[in-house]
């Protein structure tokens, strides 16, 4: 079976994914680097930058927006010396790697724009075979 893949889903087409596949470790990873960077910026609402993973979640307006501060958040930190705590375990070296975190912060972007402007459910889910890898 291997390591599982999750990836985010729009729920009113079929289970069209609108994002690509990723492991639990790449998503948490994300999530924890919004943590962080929060700490020292408070440039969004943590509880509207986790609400994405939300079973049949419809996006609101402020949630696109304040991922697209996340993204400059993410392009404009050092993520090296924002991460410091975590050096040392294997969270870090996905925390810190600034390509993967932009590319999985920009899917949920996507997504969440997909949603507010379709008025479309999305639920993040354990990867099914219509999911593109």
């Amino acid at each position: 079976m291997g390591n599982p893949k999750f990836a985010i889903i729009c729920e009113d087409e079929s289970g069209l994914a609108l994002s690509n596949e990723h492991s639990r470790d790449i998503w948490d990873s994300l999530q924890d680097l919004m943590t962080v960077l929060l700490k020292d910026s408070k440039f969004a609402d943590e509880s509207i930058l986790s609400s994405w993973k939300e079973t049949y979640h419809r996006a609101t307006a402020k949630e696109p927006y304040a991922w697209r501060a996340a993204l400059e958040e993410i392009k404009n930190s050092d993520l090296g010396a924002k991460c410091s705590e975590f050096r040392g375990n294997e969270e870090f070296v996905l925390m810190t790697d600034k390509p993967t975190m932009l590319k999985i912060a920009g899917e949920i972007t996507t997504s969440l724009l997909h949603s507010y402007s379709s008025r479309h459910r999305t639920s993040f889910v354990q990867s099914v075979s219509k999911v593109p890898s």
